[in-house]
């Protein structure tokens, strides 16, 4: 009976993910429906854009790429212009790339010959806490920086793993590149390393050229943002400006209270106001002296570093373990028993800890085993995320689309627990 329900379990993870998300649509907890707007009012422009024969004014405050993704879900319904219709739509077609997502993760376990335990245990502890799907809800399009991930992954272990690897396959892996800059930016210094990592290891000259020429995408992706976005620039300035001075007083004086602060609200915390008062001293401070913000922020904010050393290693610290939780914002400002909101933060949290910790685990058997072509590639996205949220604000989606490698380092760890199973495919 057991062997039953894992066979069933490595089989049938698309299915399953596809009934949690089911499950997951009609229960109360879910993100705010639209985010902060910026993806649901860019998609309606994009559309307008085209409809007005590529005329017109696109919000690009994020991730351009995400705009496309939800074109398609938002141009099935466009002509009731119904924010209802809006969100089922967008919220239907990112179930849709979950399932994509576990497809591809799965199918590079199968490469690898993952064991149907492994593949079991796997699916399990991501229904028991399905972050992925829990974000699938809103307009926020955190989910398809997961399926470029995912995606990435599978292309990566077919093309080192498998015998039957394709040039294209090296298209595809570029293309997944192109996605997860187009949704996170962010990931920008990451991808620049992973790639040229990618050219120093012995692949043939055609391959390298293709997987090259496909990533120029990235630099017209880039030129094409800057023609269409007609924000001010200075916007993006006092974004950068906010997050660099909020990640200084992050965690300063209230190390452990990691509710993700959106607002000078009841909630707000003592160092979120600590840094609203310190934003207006600076800017005042620049009106009176007529300095560059940006330049005088940057100077204030290194200053701090120097001088408060110790401070600065413990936010790090806490921000590695901050950054890599998670806290439904929703749930804690709501009005349910306090037993029962930590209750739940408790019981999901306990699970991401778990892989967090294994994936520690992971990370330090690929180094002492030498398995550089996993090792390597998950160290630079790790550390190029958990360094972007030491830098700047830190939100635990930032590390969302890290999420795939967390899964797959799990995967690892349960196929090779006993130190005896080991694929000889990983021997590359």
């Amino acid at each position: 009976m057991k062997k039953r329900i894992i066979d069933f379990l490595a089989k049938n993870p698309v299915f399953i993910t596809a009934l949690v998300c089911v499950l997951f649509y009609f229960l109360p907890f879910k993100p705010k429906p639209f985010g902060d707007g910026d993806f649901h009012f860019g998609t309606i422009q994009l559309i307008e854009f085209i409809k007005n024969g590529f005329h017109g004014e696109i919000m690009i405050n994020k991730g351009f790429l995400t705009l496309f993704c939800y074109l398609i879900p938002y141009g099935l319904v466009y002509s009731f212009h119904n924010d209802a219709l809006y969100l089922f739509s967008g919220v239907a077609f990112s179930c849709v790339f979950v399932c994509l997502s576990i497809f591809y993760l799965f199918k590079a376990f199968t490469i690898l010959g993952f064991s149907n335990q492994s593949k079991a245990f796997t699916l399990l502890i991501l229904c028991l806490f399905p972050i992925h799907v829990y974000y699938a809800m809103g307009i926020i399009g955190e989910i398809f920086a997961f399926f470029a991930v995912s995606v990435m992954i599978y292309f990566w272990v077919k093309i080192n793993f498998s015998e039957t690897s394709k040039t294209s396959d090296f298209v595809y892996l570029a293309l997944a590149f192109v996605l997860l800059y187009g949704i996170k930016p962010t990931a920008l210094p990451f991808l620049i390393a992973f790639g040229l990592y990618i050219l120093f290891l012995s692949y043939t000259t055609k391959n390298k050229t293709i997987f090259l020429l496909t990533l120029t995408i990235i630099p017209l992706l880039i030129l094409t943002e800057v023609k269409l976005d007609k924000n001010d620039n200075e916007f993006k300035k006092k974004v950068f400006r906010n997050q660099i001075l909020w990640s200084r007083f992050e965690l300063r004086d209230e190390p452990f209270n990691w509710l993700p602060q959106h607002g000078n609200d009841s909630f707000a915390s003592n160092d979120y106001k600590n840094n609203l008062r310190k934003r207006y001293e600076l800017d005042s401070i620049c009106l009176t002296n007529k300095y560059d913000r940006t330049q005088y922020y940057i100077k204030w904010v290194k200053d701090d570093i120097v001088n408060h050393p110790f401070i600065t290693l413990r936010q790090y610290f806490l921000k590695f373990f901050q950054s890599q939780s998670f806290i439904i914002t929703p749930l804690m400002k709501s009005h349910k028993p306090v037993w029962f909101k930590y209750g739940i933060h408790i019981y999901i949290n306990l699970i991401n800890s778990i892989l967090v910790i294994i994936g520690l685990i992971t990370m330090y058997k690929l180094f002492k085993r030498k398995k550089w072509r996993f090792f390597i590639p998950i160290l630079l996205y790790w550390g190029s995320a958990l360094v972007y949220v030491f830098l700047f604000h830190s939100e635990q989606r930032y590390m969302f689309p890290f999420r795939p490698m967390l899964i797959f380092l799990f995967a690892y760890y349960i196929a090779n627990r006993n130190l005896i199973i080991d694929n000889k495919s990983f021997a590359k």
